[in-house]
């Protein structure tokens, strides 16, 4: 069980450290957001503007298309972040009512029935999905688009086998916290308690960015 916990914390280490770093990705998709709301009010003052290079090599469609590319790709390797820190959406309303082996048990199930099978059907066919868009050399529908469609599709799989590894991360620490010996509850015990969201990790007992867990209160 030891083992278990030491595997799960490690799969969220490395999860948590992949979204850490796509939250970066937010500076660069402001700046493009941002010079492309300039370059179109520039063009009220200076309609000569648009028959520049910058104009054309930079063109409205490349920057809305650039925006959504950059947000798809922040939001997919983040999900395995937000998970492990307990930080996507939960009907608190019911769960907080429920024990905390109770909450564990449906984290469990949750994981096994639902979580790690849709994941595998996402990365399976999300897979194939970019490989066609390789293959075909897939552009914007748009004219003034851009190209290589299969980056942004090759993160689909990439993003739901990060979730998968978050996944796999929790369902370890539930089933040390259900089938562990009691003095494993304390590391194992963060989904046994209500939503963490808006908690500092180094206030949650058994968080995955606390380095020191302890028995929860």
């Amino acid at each position: 069980m030891r083992a278990l916990l030491k595997l799960s914390e490690a799969i969220s280490a490395v999860v948590s450290r992949i979204g850490k770093a796509a939250a970066f990705l937010f500076i660069p998709m402001m700046l493009v957001i941002s010079y492309d709301v300039a370059q179109r009010k520039y063009l009220d003052y200076d309609p000569g503007f648009s028959s520049s290079d910058l104009f054309h090599t930079l063109t409205s469609t490349k920057l809305q298309e650039l925006e959504w590319h950059l947000h798809a790709v922040l939001f997919l390797l983040c999900l395995g972040f937000a998970y492990v820190r307990d930080a996507h959406v939960r009907i608190e309303l019911v769960r907080e009512q429920l024990g905390p082996r109770t909450r564990v048990w449906i984290e469990l199930l949750g994981c096994l029935l639902f979580l790690i099978p849709y994941c595998y059907v996402l990365i399976r066919h999300g897979w194939v999905f970019a490989e066609r868009a390789w293959l075909s050399g897939e552009i914007s529908a748009a004219t003034t688009g851009l190209t290589h469609r299969w980056i942004i599709k090759a993160f689909l799989p990439a993003g739901f086998l990060i979730l998968l590894a978050a996944g796999v991360a929790v369902a370890l620490k539930c089933i040390v916290y259900l089938f562990g010996p009691p003095e494993l509850r304390g590391p194992s015990g963060y989904y046994a308690g209500t939503h963490h969201a808006d908690i500092p990790s180094d206030a949650v007992p058994g968080a995955p960015d606390d380095p020191h867990p302890q028995s929860p209160t």
